[in-house]
């Protein structure tokens, strides 16, 4: 360091002595010490260091008068700072510690040091420019001078700039502005911006002009052509707006974690999604960023929520890949937590977080294997200990929400799962885990589990082609299960099934229970019947299943479950009927698969009697299915019917099974006390229509045959 050097700052050092009275160093911020008055130095009035040579009269002046110092009185001088005034000693310490490193060598000779040259100072004063990286909130001081209050005529003109204006001027004007607005709602004192804020007009004035034109100002500011995917970490201009962005996208997920209403939620996630392409270089903000958008995606009331959340959710996924595994592994766990408990009002969420969590398993197949193999894993510990230990505990950690939700996601995974990918190599193990749970307690009362697992089943041989042997699962419960045993208790709803587990012993003796086990068991056999009716081998792979069934009917005295299970069998022998005359055609050669396949695919463009008939019923169950979880009001009162008496016509009086189902079964039997010709009537007629008429009695009415045709 040049002895000039250590004369000027000496200077400086003595004038600011002179001055401390007036006003304290430590308080000196950067722009008033720019400001102060370096005249020795030609300094001031904001010139920079190359101004020495300009005022070269006053510069030899002053060497002239400072030659004679001694050098090392300069570093004495400059180092008494530190007991004389600690605050400005510790202030050129901390920015410039150049200034106070004299490496003076004790054997230089003065002469030498009065024949040098005048040199200029080797260091610069930097000033910050509009254009440099925008403080975050962190890193903003307090701001203590005269505030601009924001208007409408203002945020009229910062609407025609921001349009208009190429520079970051307008976009730095308008994120401060939107930290302001902040500011004003939030609880702290401190305030770092120009702007004042107040009312909520001008509020949402300012987040109405972030909304609509930020996203378009940085891309016009990083000319980023909206055509092709926004890089904009890669823009040559990106560094001169890197804290703007920074500081705009920090203060966007403040906003989102203070707001409660879903409309304005799904809009800020809008933008948010909007906004995404400019967060890739902030890895500060990837945590609290992904830890918002998935508390929406899992916990949200809204369903719009949920699905712009997780529209943001894929797009970061698919933009920076090292964070989807990560992102696998959370939002799997939040499932779970979520599944946990079933019900007409939950299941929408979950079904949703279930779908939406497979396409985000599907983006890339083969690395999410080494998760699914892991959970998969997990689910076959937990099946191995109940099997083994048999102990309640065990049984229970199999037989809940949390482990039957988990094997509905693994087997829509990997249902969908490319064949050619690693994901596929888990089906085996996942169909013997659904075997293994349909088994671990086959008794009547976790029958709806049973149908769960079954439904799984079916989903993977449909989807990916499989052949699973599910058929016996289905009529085996029309032999375990006693149809004929007498109710004691009359439901006068329906029985659903799609959010249960199991039944209490109480609903067990319901009628309703035992409707609901038809129901079930002529869905699934309608529906694994629709879907292997297009397969060559059809007809001998249900004559098993035609045998049962004809078993079931000799057995059954009930006429409403003989009706509805019949008219299942006359659809499967109409489908096996149809592929044995589609075969007798033509000669095949068993050992030409392509043959084979190109004429099963020709079938199931054509349709069968089985699928045409199964597309028809499965429009009207899915609607059924949608009004019992909607609790509508025509489905979910069911024409209860009241105390109240109404007058009977005669063909009402002649049907005893349509009475049945106008009035309670308690009011029933009053009538019946009344009238010995009735209870006559009643003695003499068969056990069947008895069933039918007093123990059975049928809420909902069957779907008839012309109803199909």
């Amino acid at each position: 360091m040049k002895l000039k050097k250590g004369k000027a700052v000496e200077k400086m050092a003595k004038k600011h002595v002179a001055r401390k009275k007036k006003k304290n160093a430590a308080n000196v911020n950067v722009d008033e010490f720019l400001n102060l008055d370096f005249g020795n130095l030609g300094l001031a009035d904001g010139q920079n260091g190359n101004s020495i040579h300009n005022k070269s009269s006053k510069n030899h002046m002053d060497d002239s008068e400072d030659s004679d110092l001694d050098e090392f009185q300069h570093k004495k001088s400059l180092w008494n700072l530190k007991d004389t005034d600690p605050e400005f000693f510790n202030y050129l310490k901390k920015n410039d510690a150049q200034l106070l490193d004299f490496n003076v060598d004790d054997e230089i000779d003065e002469n030498e040091n009065k024949d040098d040259s005048k040199h200029v100072p080797d260091y610069e004063l930097q000033v910050p420019s509009d254009e440099s990286d925008y403080e975050t909130n962190k890193d903003r001081p307090e701001f203590s001078g005269d505030k601009t209050k924001v208007t409408l005529k203002l945020l009229k003109i910062w609407e025609n700039e921001i349009q208009n204006d190429k520079s970051a001027a307008s976009i730095k004007r308008l994120v401060d502005a939107f930290h302001g607005a902040l500011e004003t709602v939030s609880d702290s004192d401190k305030r770092t911006t120009q702007y004042k804020v107040e009312g909520g007009a001008i509020f949402n004035g300012i987040m109405q002009l972030c909304i609509l034109y930020l996203p378009e100002a940085f891309g016009k500011f990083l000319k980023i052509q909206s055509e092709t995917p926004i890089e904009a970490h890669k823009s040559k201009r990106f560094p001169k707006i890197k804290g703007l962005i920074k500081a705009y996208l920090h203060d966007l997920v403040k906003v989102l974690e203070s707001v409660s209403s879903g409309d304005i939620i799904v809009l800020l996630l809008k933008h948010l999604h909007q906004m995404l392409p400019y967060s890739q270089s902030f890895s500060s903000l990837r945590k609290p960023l992904l830890r918002l958008l998935i508390k929406y995606w899992s916990t949200a009331d809204e369903e719009t929520v949920r699905v712009v959340a997780f529209l943001c959710i894929i797009k970061i996924a698919t933009s920076q890949p090292f964070l989807i595994g990560n992102l696998q592994k959370t939002m799997y766990i939040k499932y779970v937590e979520n599944a946990k408990f079933v019900s007409p009002s939950t299941l929408p969420g979950i079904n949703f977080m279930r779908q939406s969590l497979v396409e985000l398993y599907l983006i890339d197949c083969n690395f999410s294997y080494y998760n699914a193999f892991l959970y998969v894993r997990q689910l076959a510990i937990h099946l191995r200990k109940a099997l083994t230990l048999k102990k309640k505990e065990n049984f229970q950690a199999v037989y809940n929400w949390q482990f039957i939700n988990s094997l509905r996601f693994w087997s829509e995974l990997i249902a969908l799962a490319d064949k050619k990918t690693l994901l596929h190599n888990l089906e085996y193990p996942l169909i013997q885990i659904t075997i293994g749970v349909i088994k671990l307690i086959p008794i009547s009362r976790y029958f709806p589990l049973r149908f769960h697992c079954v439904k799984m089943l079916i989903k993977i041989s449909k989807e990916a082609g499989t052949f699973i042997p599910s058929l016996p699962f289905i009529t085996e419960v029309l032999e375990i299960y006693d149809f004929n045993r007498k109710h004691k208790v009359v439901s006068m709803k329906p029985m659903s099934l799609m959010c249960m587990l199991k039944v209490s012993k109480s609903q067990a003796q319901e009628n309703g229970y035992k409707d609901a086990i038809i129901e079930n068991v002529y869905e699934l056999l309608l529906e694994s019947a629709a879907k292997d009716s297009t397969e060559i081998y059809f007809p001998d792979m249900y004559i098993f299943c035609v045998i049962q069934i004809k078993e079931f009917l000799k057995k059954c005295q009930v006429g409403k479950y003989c009706r509805k299970i019949k008219q299942l069998l006359d659809k499967i022998e109409e489908g096996r009927k149809f592929i044995e005359t589609e075969r007798a055609k033509r000669v095949f050669d068993l050992s030409n698969m392509k043959e084979i396949e190109i004429w099963e695919r020709s079938i199931k463009d054509a349709g069968t009697p089985v699928t045409k008939f199964y597309d028809t019923w499965l429009k009207f169950h899915e609607s059924q299915q949608i009004k019992l979880l909607t609790q509508h009001e025509e489905v979910a009162d069911f024409k209860v019917p009241t105390i109240k008496k109404t007058k009977r016509s005669n063909k009402q009086k002649n049907s005893e099974e349509d009475s049945d189902l106008e009035v309670p079964v308690e009011q029933m039997n009053k009538r019946l006390k009344k009238s010995a010709k009735s209870r006559k009537k009643l003695k003499t007629k068969n056990d069947e229509n008895m069933k039918i008429s007093t123990n059975d009695a049928d809420i909902v009415e069957d779907i008839k045959d012309s109803d199909w045709e």
